[in-house]
């Protein structure tokens, strides 16, 4: 499980399931569970913009000052 303020790396797949659409890095500004799992918001340091990840598609990159 990530939390606010994590660096990591992030990865868009394409609609049929097959990896490589997109990726770069960012640093997770929110985060929102249910009862199925847990949804990421990433401000995306290569597109200046935010935008919802699972965790399947995240990995922490370094460890956060805390």
């Amino acid at each position: 499980m990530f939390r606010a303020g994590n660096y990591v790396s992030w990865s868009e797949d394409y609609a049929d399931g097959f990896a490589g659409r997109d990726w770069g890095d960012g640093i997770i500004v929110e985060t929102k569970e249910n009862e199925r799992r847990a949804i990421y918001k990433v401000f995306r340091n290569k597109h200046k913009d935010f935008y919802w990840f699972i965790e399947e598609q995240l990995k922490l990159k370094g460890e956060t000052n805390e």
